[in-house]
Formats: C-alpha cells, sequence, structure tokens
C-alpha cells in the first residue's frame, strides 16, 4: 500500500472544509443573469436607510423561526449537514497531524494574512460592494452589500456566537486532545468564526452573481479561510465545516427571502441632495 505524502493531509482538509457547501451551492444556482436584472427585492434603497434595520429584523426573525415551518426535506438538509459535521469530526486528529507536520515559516505568514478574509477583509469586500453600487449604480452590487452585512450578523453575530458558549469546545491550540468540552466557558472552538463569516460573505457574492467563475473566486476563498485556521491550529476541522454551513446556510436563507416580493406597507427613507438644497425622501411601495 503506498504511503500518502504529507499534502495529502492538506487536499483532506480542504475537500472537507467546502465540498458540501460548495456542491450544494452550485447545484441550486440561479440562472445568470445581468445586472441590470437584478431586483432589489424586499430591500431599501441604502444600506442607511431607516428600513435596512428593518430589514435585518426581519431577516433574523425568519431565519430563527424557520425551523417551526421546516418540512421533511428541510429537516432532512439539517440532518446531513449535523452528519457532515460529525463525519469530520472523525478525521479531526488525523487532519491537525498532517496539516502541522508540513507547517512552514512562509505558509505561516500567509495564512495569517489570508485569514482575515473571515474578518476585516470580508467586511471590506461588503464596504466595496456598496461603494461600487452607489457610486456605479448597480443595483445587484448594493444587494450583495446588504445581504452580505445581515447574514454576517445573524451567523457571524449571533448563531456562531452562541454556540460557541454552549458547546464550550477547548481549541487545538491549548489541549492535545480531539474532543475536550466545557460549555458556559471561555472555550470557543466550535464552530470557527472565521469560517462562518467567510461564508456569509462568499454566499452572498455567489448567490447575486451565480456565474461559476464568480461562485469558483468566492467559496475558493472562503475555503481557504477555513484551511488557514487549520493550519494556524486554532480550529480542528470539524469547527471549520460547521462555521462554514452556518455561514452559508444563513446568507443563502437571507438572500432568498430579500428577493421576494416588496412589502405594500414598507415605507423607507434615504437622504436628498441636490443644487436646490438637501431634505429626506419618503418612499412607499404598492
Amino acid at each position: 500500500m503506498p504511503i500518502l505524502p504529507h499534502t495529502s493531509g492538506r487536499a483532506i482538509a480542504a475537500i472537507l472544509i467546502s465540498a458540501s457547501a460548495l456542491a450544494r451551492a452550485w447545484a441550486q444556482a440561479p440562472a445568470d443573469l445581468p445586472a441590470a436584472q437584478a431586483s432589489d427585492g424586499i430591500r431599501p434603497a441604502h444600506v442607511w436607510s431607516t428600513g435596512y434595520p428593518v430589514l435585518v429584523l426581519g431577516d433574523t426573525e425568519a431565519i430563527f423561526s424557520s425551523p417551526a415551518h421546516w418540512g421533511e426535506g428541510e429537516w432532512l438538509d439539517a440532518a446531513e449537514a449535523v452528519a457532515a459535521v460529525g463525519a469530520t469530526a472523525a478525521f479531526d486528529r488525523s487532519i491537525r497531524a498532517h496539516v502541522q507536520a508540513d507547517r512552514t515559516a512562509g505558509e505561516d505568514k500567509f495564512m495569517r494574512q489570508w485569514e482575515e478574509f473571515g474578518n476585516y477583509y470580508a467586511f471590506g469586500a461588503l464596504a466595496a460592494f456598496d461603494a461600487w453600487g452607489e457610486l456605479g449604480g448597480n443595483v445587484r452590487a448594493k444587494n450583495t452589500a446588504m445581504d452580505g452585512i445581515a447574514a454576517s450578523l445573524i451567523a457571524g453575530g449571533l448563531i456562531t456566537p452562541a454556540l460557541k458558549v454552549v458547546v464550550g469546545r477547548e481549541r487545538p491550540s491549548t489541549t492535545s486532545a480531539t474532543f475536550r468540552f466545557k460549555p458556559f466557558s471561555s472555550n470557543s472552538s466550535f464552530p470557527s468564526g472565521h469560517a462562518t463569516e467567510a461564508f456569509a460573505v462568499a454566499t452572498a457574492i455567489a448567490e447575486n452573481y451565480p456565474a461559476w467563475w464568480v461562485q469558483t473566486l468566492a467559496y475558493g476563498t472562503a475555503g481557504l479561510v477555513g484551511y488557514a485556521r487549520i493550519e494556524q491550529n486554532s480550529h480542528f476541522a470539524s469547527d471549520v465545516v460547521a462555521g462554514s454551513l452556518v455561514g452559508w446556510s444563513v446568507a443563502r436563507a437571507v438572500v432568498h427571502r430579500n428577493d421576494g416580493s416588496p412589502d405594500p406597507t414598507r415605507v423607507t427613507w434615504t437622504p436628498y441632495a441636490s443644487s436646490k438644497g438637501i431634505g429626506v425622501v419618503f418612499f412607499k411601495s404598492f
């Protein structure tokens, strides 16, 4: 039986991190549309509109209440996600050993920078989409920013932090054990917050721009963030898979909800400025 090279550990990690979310996103992606045909859906005109916090609250309520409305298919999807995390956990020890055995100073430096795509760089990307949308009049770009911010707040700001506290898994950098849990402690390995954020933003981009090369770039970037967290010995592989599934599923649900028909009772406002003065313009959808 041939002996696998150490690099196989990286391949295994990358596959386990992104395969589930990436494959299902590609399979379910809608046909590509030109930017001019992108719809506002129920989104307000701008991220700074008073209607945007209302949208985020509505998205949050929809996400947390959705299990009450799930059918057999949705519960099966949830069971598959749990099974994927559990299956990955069985390889946590071997993946960590392979990745850490090949760790180099140059790779460390690169990965420390790349993992910021699950942190500051992610929000920078959303800000760039919003600026592009505002300055260029690109509706789809503004949609992407609004969806990405909402998904980040829900997945990365609420769900993953709550799971970290409840699970209390110790990080691989502080223990030689693979499964050491102390709920409601300072332990915060499961799930990965960086993976959650990276996949939330990647999914918001990929769902709004369903071209294959955009999806490849978005999910490839997010998958490498997950690998970086394993390489930095900050997370186990199952932490990353769980975080990626949280980010992907929340962002996809947010995008689909926000693409819905406008609420006829919705009133939003936006600042107005011209050579004749400044003010506030109110909009009501009919």
